[in-house]
């Protein structure tokens, strides 16, 4: 096993740069998601570190070599692609130790190492059956195993459930998670689904448009973004953002003017604001609730129950604000509410949309 690091890692295409100045580092043992909106550079990135894209400048280490030219299959790496990427005329069995084959390993090497990757993917009933006979989460997990066999030092996943049904996906999000736990080996995982890389990961990057915007744990994203992008992109429902600007300016606290609000409120900080600066003040769904007195009022437009909860879209001006409330809770559309603001649960960004507030708990 071993770990991954990239020192001012950077990918050009011609004159145009897709990745810029990347530092990162996945300790050994490490389950890391790489997570962004398309085209923001994820698959690039991953790409890079499996060698299928040349490093323009910068370093990558894996372990403690630089693997900047060292070829693909001499990595210690294995990857799991988005399409599967099985060969059709091939059993399961075949299809997984195709490359054991290929590099002249023993055949009772190769039958052991085949096995105990389906027992622990729990496919011994599909190693004579071939693509055609299986289902999308069969085929992935004949995927998945093909990788285990060569025993990498580290796992490349680019998007592998993205061609299942969602409740697919949530059991083989769960499979993945065990097997992780099993292997305890490095994997990085690509995906565009916030919801994956908050359940999966031990680590997050967070990338948009080449750049990496935040890197820590799930929650420390989660309660503690760095800027207004992160915030917005990591949590489901998204957070709800409300424009406003600074009444009075401080150290420890502001008074904010927020647009649509009857009355100024007061922000905890994290950091010194200025008077007069344009703001974003950012409340997650969940954070909030609808009440009777609140500076902050709208229309309720939709009210979507999902039983135990409900999710009520209350029109704010030209904004439409998300807001969590208990299933058993009477919501009428086209009833005014309003909008709870607690300070230890409101994010505060500022002109350079980063944020100035702690983070919430």
């Amino acid at each position: 096993m071993a770990g991954v690091r990239m020192v001012g890692a950077v990918k050009e295409y011609g004159a145009t740069r897709v990745i810029h100045n990347v530092d990162l580092e996945i300790e050994d043992g490490e389950f890391a998601v790489f997570v962004g909106p398309s085209g923001c550079g994820k698959s690039t990135l991953l790409r890079m570190v499996a060698g299928l894209e040349d490093i323009t400048d910068g370093d990558l280490y894996i372990g403690d070599s630089v693997m900047n030219d060292v070829p693909p299959a001499k990595r210690g790496i294995a990857m799991v692609f988005q399409s599967y990427a099985l060969y059709p005329h091939l059993t399961t069995f075949e299809n997984m130790a195709f490359g054991l084959r290929l590099a002249k390993r023993p055949k009772d090497e190769i039958n052991e190492r085949v096995m105990r990757a389906a027992g622990i993917l729990q496919i011994e009933e599909l190693l004579d059956r071939k693509p055609k006979d299986m289902s999308g989460g069969q085929r992935q997990r004949v995927a998945i195993g093909r990788a285990i066999v060569r025993n990498p030092e580290v796992f490349l996943f680019d998007e592998p459930l993205s061609n299942l049904d969602a409740k697919l996906r949530v059991q083989m999000r769960q499979e993945l998670a065990e097997l992780h736990s099993q292997l305890k080996t490095t994997m990085i995982y690509v995906t565009h689904d916030q919801v994956e890389a908050m359940t999966m990961a031990d680590k997050i990057v967070v990338l948009r448009a080449g750049h990496v915007e935040q890197v820590g744990a799930p929650l420390d994203l989660y309660h503690r973004p760095a800027n207004k992008f992160v915030a917005g992109f990591i949590g489901s429902p998204a957070m709800n953002f409300v424009s406003g600007v600074v009444a009075e300016g401080g150290d420890s606290q502001a008074k904010v003017k927020l647009e649509n609000a009857s009355q100024d409120i007061i922000v905890p900080l994290a950091r010194p604001i200025q008077s007069g600066e344009k703001i974003a003040l950012g409340l997650r769904p969940e954070h909030t609730s609808l009440v009777d007195d609140s500076p902050l009022k709208g229309t309720v437009t939709v009210v979507e129950r999902l039983g135990s909860v409900s999710f009520a879209y209350v029109k704010v001006g030209d904004t439409t604000m998300t807001v969590q409330a208990e299933g058993s809770q009477v919501i009428t559309p086209g009833a005014t509410v309003g909008i709870d603001l607690p300070a230890n649960r409101l994010h505060m960004f500022g002109a350079d949309e980063t944020s100035v507030t702690a983070g919430t708990q």
